[in-house]
């Protein structure tokens, strides 16, 4: 699709030249099928020219113009109003578009860029991100300074300031920089306010998607600013809650370069033979780092794979309100073979210093991994999660294990899947 120019948006309207100055005027957005994506409709696939054209209020508005019917349409923003752009706005986006998918962003272009209206940087970052190949630094001309004030305000109510002031973008970060990273802002403002108010849940589940969402990121996408705020977080994260400390400090690793340490062994369901030759050995592989997390792999004779996760927390008040907010606590554990990935998640029974579960499942033929680096959840964190998901990873618990996902349950309104899948290995006639 190089040198094809197309919306940028997902809603058009035609403008109609009437009599000397053209105007949006009443026309519907998308010629009347408001649910399409502009960006994909066939009267866009070739011919068009970029420029910047009248608009309503007599400004400059971002158009797509074709030198052959003489149509123009504007692009909307999401409140269904033309994106004002000038001349050399418009020029600049042609260029880039003029290079499509893989337009040269040097440092002078990138300048440009980021003087663009906020609306158009995300719009272009976006369809940069979905169809070419940016380099990091494209994306750093987005609108991050909301982001660094609401992380840095976050970490200071995580120290247990009150609430400072905050600037009303601050407040609101909406979707402006998502091109560079999904997962970060939406959690990163779940967690603010879940700290302000206060409310545990809500606190507990934005600190459990912020690190997970960081840790899924590609940190050369984000301002070295705004990545050492984001960095401070999560390692104030791991500093409080133990829960998160190992996929917390993954995440804080990975934002500064830092060397990072994961919990993954490589497995193999063919075991050697033992050494007087009777019969297969188990081979056990034990995956621990700094913090509390530690992780025990062991494959059988029988190619079963058993995982054996425990979480090293003396029971403290500061525990027990951590297990009220979770309400169930459970590790997802990673197994990447040949035929695919599967995540189990294994339910963690407190006891006097820790909590442990353990899973007990088919391993795949040949070599396989078993990774454990992402953030334990509590019950809330399954909810999208469906019941088939959930049924194979309390089919491989033991009766302590079951025990953990019933009481989980006991949380959870009647469609929930956490609730669902104990209701079917109950009907299946499990005793455990």
């Amino acid at each position: 699709m190089t040198g094809t120019h197309r919306p940028l948006s997902e809603w058009v309207a035609r403008i109609d030249p009437v009599p000397t100055v053209p105007t949006v005027g009443t026309n519907p957005i998308n010629d009347g099928d408001e649910r399409a994506d502009a960006r994909r409709l066939p009267l866009f696939a070739d011919g068009w020219t970029r420029r910047a054209v009248t608009g309503p209020d007599r400004g400059p508005v971002l158009a797509l113009h074709h030198p052959i019917t003489g149509r123009t349409y504007a692009e909307l923003d999401d409140n269904g109003a033309p994106l004002g752009i000038d001349t050399a706005g418009a020029e600049l986006i042609e260029r880039i578009e003029a290079s499509w998918p893989r337009p040269e962003l040097g440092a002078d272009t990138l300048a440009s860029v980021a003087v663009l209206s906020r609306e158009i940087r995300y719009l272009l970052l976006r369809r940069l991100d979905q169809e070419g190949t940016p380099p990091p630094e494209a994306f750093h001309t987005l609108p991050w300074a909301p982001v660094t004030e609401l992380a840095s305000v976050v970490a200071q109510l995580i120290d247990g300031a009150g609430p400072p002031p905050l600037s009303d973008e601050a407040l609101d970060l909406g979707h402006w920089v998502t091109p560079a990273a999904l997962g970060v802002t939406g959690p990163l403002e779940q967690l603010y306010e879940g700290l302000a108010e206060p409310d545990p849940v809500r606190a507990a589940r934005g600190a459990t998607a912020l690190c997970t969402g960081v840790r899924a990121a590609d940190p050369a996408r984000f301002p070295a600013g705004v990545a050492a705020a984001l960095a401070d977080v999560v390692r104030r994260l791991a500093a409080v809650n133990p829960f998160l400390r190992h996929t917390a400090e993954l995440a804080a690793d990975r934002l500064t370069g830092a060397p990072a340490s994961g919990l993954a062994a490589v497995l193999d369901s063919d075991l050697p033979k033992a050494a007087a030759g009777a019969g297969d050995r188990t081979v056990v592989r034990r995956l621990e780092g700094d913090g509390p997390l530690s992780v025990r792999t062991e494959v059988t004779a029988g190619r079963r794979l058993r995982v054996t996760v425990e979480l090293a927390v003396e029971a403290t008040p500061e525990r027990e309100r951590l297990l009220a907010a979770y309400a169930g606590v459970f590790a997802p554990v990673v197994m990447s073979a040949a035929g695919g990935t599967t995540r189990y998640w294994v339910a963690l029974e407190p006891r006097r210093r820790w909590l442990s579960g353990t899973l007990d499942v088919p391993a795949p033929p040949g070599r396989f991994e078993v990774a454990a680096d992402e953030a334990v959840t509590g019950v809330w964190g399954l909810s999208p999660l469906s019941m088939d998901e959930l049924t194979r990873s309390l089919a491989g618990a033991d009766r302590a294990g079951l025990r953990a996902w019933r009481a989980a349950a006991e949380h959870t309104p009647s469609g929930h899947p956490v609730r669902q899948a104990v209701r079917r290995i109950e009907e299946q006639g499990d005793t455990r």
